[in-house]
């Protein structure tokens, strides 16, 4: 009985520590999302609305079929839904917000946008210090994934393997 008292308090430790480090490096000013009005010159905060259950199902997979067509394997960061600001006539709208969990640079980053009519856009993003910005033409649902290369099959039997590992 001891020994399960032991192992239940050092599982529960080992969970805390682990989740304790996660929480522990949070994204910068997570929250908020600024956007930029073509024809503005100061970025303002957008409304920001949770996904319907829906919406999140049609967005994702269309993120599924267009990584398997891509021969990639999707990793949703963030999910959103974008209202468009009340003086937004068109155009392409700058959008920077926190997203945690990709580096600096990342190439592979790419928002998909659904539009309420069903259409989904995907547009490339840039990455840096916690921030993904990217150029909206359009508001709505609006995930943000990096695509992770799929890994290749291992080598057939009787390939060279090299005789020393450096």
């Amino acid at each position: 009985m001891r020994k399960i008292k032991s192992l239940t308090a050092c599982v529960i430790v080992l969970a805390m520590a682990f989740s304790t480090a996660v929480m522990a490096a949070p994204s910068p000013a997570a929250g908020v999302v600024a956007v930029v009005v073509p024809g503005s010159a100061a970025a303002k905060p957008a409304e920001v609305k949770v996904p319907t259950e829906e919406e999140i199902k049609a967005i994702t997979d269309f993120i599924a079929k267009n990584a398997a067509a891509t021969g990639t394997i999707p990793s949703v960061k963030s999910t959103i839904d974008i209202v468009a600001p009340a003086d937004y006539k068109g155009g392409n709208a700058p959008i920077v917000f926190a997203v945690a969990g990709l580096r600096d640079g990342a190439k592979n980053v790419f928002a998909y946008i659904r539009l309420k009519n069903g259409k989904v856009l995907i547009i490339p993003c840039a990455v840096k210090n916690g921030y993904v910005g990217f150029y909206a033409p359009a508001f709505g649902t609006i995930s943000i994934v990096e695509h992770i290369s799929a890994p290749t099959a291992a080598a057939p039997a009787g390939s060279a393997v090299p005789a020393t590992l450096h």
